[in-house]
């Protein structure tokens, strides 16, 4: 992106809660992004977030519209997602939404569907993919680098949510699946395409809990679930994802398998995660580091941008945030059901919907 002779890219954010703050920080490292302003039903956190961050505060969503950002960031809770997302495009807005796109597939598809039907561009989380390691570990992997890959392994073990947040009932409410191991199954559909069909089997492993403040509460979804997938190009996925054993114990990383070696990702979170690799039949060995780099939030913000100024596809579709909707569905099916659910959607291809790859 030439930011020299370019004005930045203006973003207005809907949503001031505890990921805003993130947001804010990895836009500040972007020259070429720049926030203009938060609208909040809660006025108040609003306003102390637009002082904060050196921007302005907005009264209602239609004040916010009316200020003609080019990028809308939906940052509400997740069972705000689709109406928020909704009530964006209706208004002619870009839009850049938090995962999950929506919480059924139906209310996704009808975002699908009115996106085209209103020619909006419509982006979505997860993005954390984009960065360094991923790019770079998935380009090795489709250049045959380990032959043909037939198996990946995916450890999204994310800990105790009430030892650290300070309002972890909602994390408990949609479970780890929607809540961080949608990031493993973001990348690899990006990686492979489609997922085809799902096994799963969930459990509440600890279902009382205790927030910092000692208030006891029941978890709502399993806190630990085991999922098989297959991918519509023939590679078989097992996933292991809870909120029970923490990243320092298990990390959470993502292997790939081929036919002459392995290559892990060791740490799904970072852009500066070691990559290990693998000769058949031998242990992994961790490869030299590279650049140290911090987690990035605003990847799919900034690849939005780019695609609006040079006129391409972005690489976060709604049709891709979508199809892995139907496949969280599907996981849930499955483990009510006991039976594999097959999975119908599709999305473009990523990894071809620009030139280059790696930031």
């Amino acid at each position: 992106m030439d930011t020299e002779h370019s004005a930045p890219t203006r973003l207005a954010f809907v949503g001031a809660g505890n990921i805003a703050g993130p947001y804010a920080a990895s836009l500040r490292r972007h020259p070429e992004l720049s926030l203009m302003g938060v609208y909040d039903i809660d006025a108040a956190k609003a306003t102390e977030f637009a002082q904060a961050n050196g921007c302005a505060a907005y009264a209602t969503l239609d004040e916010l519209v009316a200020e003609d950002p080019d990028i809308v960031v939906n940052l509400t809770s997740a069972p705000y997602h689709h109406s928020t997302t909704r009530a964006l495009i209706e208004r002619g807005a870009t839009v850049f939404s938090e995962k999950p796109l929506a919480l059924t597939l139906a209310q996704a598809r009808e975002l699908v569907e009115l996106a085209a039907e209103r020619g909006a561009r419509v982006a979505c989380a997860p993005s954390l993919w984009l960065g360094r390691c991923y790019q770079r570990t998935a380009e090795r992997v489709l250049a045959g680098e380990i032959g043909a890959v037939r198996l990946i392994t995916a450890e999204v073990n994310h800990g105790r949510i009430e030892s650290w947040h300070p309002a972890p009932q909602t994390f408990y409410q949609v479970g780890p699946v929607v809540d961080v191991g949608i990031y493993a199954l973001t990348y690899l559909t990006a990686v492979f395409g489609p997922i085809r069909q799902v096994s799963a089997a969930s459990a509440r492993l600890l279902a009382s809990r205790v927030t910092l403040t000692g208030a006891d509460f029941e978890i709502g979804a399993a806190d630990a679930w085991l999922i098989n997938a297959t991918f519509e190009s023939g590679q078989l996925l097992g996933l292991r994802c809870n909120f029970y054993v923490g990243a320092g114990t298990v990390p959470r990383s993502v292997s790939f398998h081929g036919d002459a070696g392995s290559l892990r990702v060791d740490d799904l979170f970072r852009p500066d995660a070691p990559v290990s690799r693998a000769a058949f039949g031998e242990p992994f060995v961790a490869e030299p580091p590279g650049e140290t780099l911090e987690v990035d939030w605003s990847l799919g913000v900034l690849d939005l941008a780019d695609a609006l100024r040079t006129e391409r596809p972005h690489r976060t579709s709604v049709e891709h945030a979508a199809h892995i909707v139907e496949v969280l569905e599907a996981v849930g099916a499955s483990a009510r059901s006991g039976r594999t659910e097959a999975v119908a959607s599709t999305f473009p291809n990523p990894f071809r919907s620009v030139a280059g790859g790696a930031r």
